[in-house]
């Protein structure tokens, strides 16, 4: 079998990958810039937590201040159950926390969803596990963040 490589069909075939991977860069680069906040922490303070049977109840305030980062500031209380199995606002809603109890360990998940001046969406997110025996659990600690998300 003989193969005649026509020089027009297979000069295309570059061309055309070549401008949709031109065409798919441009479009899925992210839209905006965020100095990332992994690495540094949100404060939590006044954690309570009480259980029954059913499912645990939590509350605490976290705060987060001024930075070298684009994420604003706030400082909002969240409320809760661990039988939500999902992120839960908080007063402030771009705020939203979620508690996962496991045997002698609890696991507090934050998520801080904010724009930038060009519209783009950011999510932060961050969790912290702590033993919880006998019910001495702190009433203070940091979340470390952990994950950002961009969205346009």
């Amino acid at each position: 079998m003989n193969f005649i490589l026509d020089p027009l069909r297979t000069m295309k075939t570059p061309s055309t990958l070549f401008s949709l991977t031109t065409l798919l860069s441009a479009a899925l680069a992210l839209p905006s810039t965020i100095y990332s906040p992994v690495g540094t922490e949100w404060s939590i303070c006044n954690y309570t937590q009480g259980c029954s049977p059913a499912a645990c109840e939590y509350g605490f305030t976290i705060t987060w201040g001024s930075s070298p980062t684009n994420e604003p500031d706030f400082s909002t209380y969240c409320q809760g159950s661990d039988i939500a199995y999902e992120l839960q606002p908080c007063e402030n809603p771009a705020i939203s926390s979620n508690e996962i109890s496991g045997f002698q360990n609890v696991t507090v998940v934050v998520q801080h969803f904010f724009e930038t001046s060009d519209g783009t969406g950011h999510y932060v997110m961050g969790n912290y596990t702590f033993q919880d025996v006998d019910g001495n659990y702190p009433t203070a600690f940091g979340i470390k963040q952990s994950e950002v998300r961009a969205v346009a």
